[in-house]
């Protein structure tokens, strides 16, 4: 995301001297980057030991990665990637979490509630509308890899609903002045996904962005979309580039998303440099300075006032997979593999070369005894002759004793240390029951233990959401002027409209709904709604399980589609829905002798006990009426005809609903 205009008013007056601006960023990013390096190459081995490429190690020396050369021609050197299929249960799991984040109301008033529902509403848009899901996906990635990654949110005005539409006079080509048409939008947020490779903090002892007086992000740019967007035309200059790809496939190990790291060189492309300072007695307004291959793009004061007080913050968050105190670098599980993979696959590649040794034979052979260029390149061929001249003693195969059974046992407490150091277990990695788990419970105590585990990474997750969900609702606050339109579900899938502006978001006091969505899997689900159904907590106080219930334990175990089985009650429901909306927004709705009255008395009733109702009727009273006038003529067709005086009273027909 591209920040700053093409010139800045100290520019203009001459206030500023574009060298010193340009020295000072470019001497903070040298002496950044070789403070940075040590935990750069840590992230650069634990990639190549996802990726396979297990033979390399940290010259400290040097501050490269090396390989690990061979000691033998005919050592075995093959990688037996455990760390790989570990990731990707870790990423998968965490993908399933889904949390919903939600604004409380701070007080019982009308105002109040709506402020939290229009909060907790573009909450969820933001979340699952606007790609953040997806994102979190690639944020999994990079933390479980690196240990930590981060969250870039900035507000662009060249996004959102199109609000106007202006013409212009421009220039073209030609020198010839034509009328163009431009779009006005609103504006709208954006994130982005930060890897740790183009953060930069002050100094790496910190323990969050919020502690750091400043920050570097650097990121390569095509020269084009620079001066596209600054007006500075830039060299290109060398420029290297990790990044993330999706996999062909687009699955993983276990079900999630999966990603491969490429690194290259970039064509026309700069590194753009961005100096975030946060507010000082300096520079209360702090600075933003963008420059680009020694040229000065942008100088200006931050334009985010979007913290806990509405103060001027950079606005990024960090992400840790596993918290050290006091260092902004976050660590990863895969730092503790490491050192047990190299010793699994030295393990493994010694059985390997024990096995060779025992199929192709090692022999004892006189000296003279025979031409050994020719033995050496038969001997394996079946049915060769070994020709050996008089006198001597006829080559001998050695006899290979049985592989040492330290060699199994020291490869089950490898793979046994790495389930431990990861916090997965065989279930989680492979779907399989661990040794001597047969029993259902034991099972879910199994995957318990596994939630323990990665409970720890859970939570940094929710605190990170928690967060940058607060920050979201102040950048709308903020930044959003006019009416806009917000599209909200209701629980029975009936699309409601709401209006609202930035003045309406009021309530940044965020939280994730309570339920363990890392543990449950749709058979636990289903295997709870079960339970709870033998036990008759579903059931009315007759004992009777009523459609509407029916209808609510298919959508709890993922059969919605089983809903057809009682169609027509779902249609009486799902017009009383309707009916519910039409009257909010002052419109009496008739009454119908085929509609199933008891079933629309019980819709409209459960949506005037709601509190959007409650706030609704206290700023139109004639709503109340429209709905009780409405319900006494549901209450009219259920009640018995009048008798005509002492007659009996005779028996009615049903009545059929066409």
């Amino acid at each position: 995301m591209l920040l700053g205009s093409k010139k800045t008013d100290r520019e203009k007056a001459g206030l500023v001297s574009q060298g010193s601006l340009v020295s000072f960023v470019e001497e903070e990013f040298t002496r950044r980057q070789k403070e940075r390096m040590i935990y750069e190459l840590q992230w650069q081995l634990n990639m190549n030991f996802i990726e396979g490429n297990q033979y390399v190690d940290i010259d400290s020396y040097r501050m490269a990665i090396e390989e690990i050369k061979k000691m033998y021609s005919w050592q075995e050197r093959e990688a037996f990637n455990q760390i790989a299929p570990v990731v990707e249960t870790r990423i998968a799991r965490l993908t399933n979490m889904k949390p919903i984040l939600k604004a409380r109301a701070s007080t019982s008033d009308a105002k109040s509630v709506r402020s939290a529902r229009v909060s907790s509403q573009l909450l969820r848009n933001l979340y699952y509308e606007q790609g953040i899901m997806e994102q979190m996906a690639e944020v999994y990635t990079w933390s479980e890899t690196t240990g930590t990654c981060f969250l870039k949110t900035v507000w662009n005005p060249d996004k959102g609903p199109i609000s106007a539409k202006v013409h212009i006079l421009k220039e073209n080509e030609d020198g010839e002045m034509e009328e163009l048409e431009e779009e006005v939008r609103e504006g709208a947020m954006e994130t982005v996904v930060v890897p740790p490779h183009e953060i930069f903090p002050d100094s790496n002892f910190r323990n969050n962005i919020e502690d750091c007086r400043s920050i570097i992000h650097a990121r390569a740019i095509h020269v084009d979309e620079i001066e596209e967007h600054w007006g500075v035309k830039v060299d290109p200059e060398p420029s290297n580039s990790v990044k993330l790809q999706k996999s062909v496939t687009g699955k993983g190990f276990s079900g999630g998303f999966s990603y491969f790291f490429t690194s290259s060189q970039l064509e026309n492309h700069a590194v753009v440099k961005e100096y975030w300072e946060r507010p000082t007695k300096k520079f209360p307004k702090g600075r933003l300075i963008t420059i680009a291959n020694g040229k000065l793009l942008f100088e200006g004061n931050l334009h985010y006032p979007v913290g806990e007080d509405y103060d001027l913050i950079i606005p990024i968050k960090r992400v840790v997979s596993i918290g050290r105190p006091g260092i902004i670098w976050g660590r990863c599980v895969v730092d503790r593999l490491i050192p047990v993979q190299r010793r699994y696959n030295a393990l493994r590649n010694r059985k390997a070369e024990f096995l060779n040794r025992v199929a192709i034979g090692q022999y004892l052979v006189e000296e003279g005894s025979t031409d050994l260029d020719e033995f050496e390149e038969n001997i394996g061929q079946p049915g060769y002759m070994i020709v050996y001249q008089r006198g001597f003693n006829a080559p001998q195969q050695v006899r290979n004793q049985q592989l040492p059974t330290a060699f199994d046992t020291e490869e089950q407490a490898l793979l046994q240390e790495i389930n431990v150091f990861s916090g997965t277990s065989d279930l989680s990695k492979q779907s399989k029951a661990p040794p001597g788990v047969k029993s259902g419970v034991a099972m879910s105590i199994a995957l318990e233990q596994d939630d323990t585990r990665l409970s720890r990474t859970a939570k940094n997750v929710e605190n990170f959401l928690i967060e940058n969900g607060k920050m979201w609702l102040r950048f709308h606050q903020v930044f959003v002027t006019g009416m806009r339109v917000l599209k909200a579900i209701g629980d029975d899938n009936i699309v409601e409209y709401m209006d609202w502006t930035g003045s309406d978001i009021s309530s940044d006091d965020i939280y994730i709904e309570p339920f363990s969505a890392l543990a449950e899997s749709p058979a636990q689900r289903r295997q709870m709604v079960f339970d709870l159904l033998a036990s008759g907590l579903f059931h009315n106080e007759e004992g009777i399980l009523e459609p509407s219930m029916k209808s609510k334990i298919f959508e709890m175990i993922d059969l919605g589609n089983w809903e057809t089985a009682d169609e027509e009650n779902q249609l009486h429901m799902a017009k009383a829905d309707r009916e519910n909306q039409a009257m909010e927004n002052g419109r009496p709705q008739p009454v119908h002798a085929y509609d199933d009255h008891l079933v629309h008395i019980q819709r409209h009733t459960r949506q005037r006990l709601t509190t959007e109702y409650e706030e609704l009727i206290a700023e139109n009273p004639t709503i109340e009426q429209i709905f009780q006038e409405h319900a006494d003529q549901h209450l009219q067709y259920l009640l018995p005809p009048p008798q005509m005086g002492g007659e009996e009273p005779q028996e009615q027909p049903p009545q059929v609903a066409f």
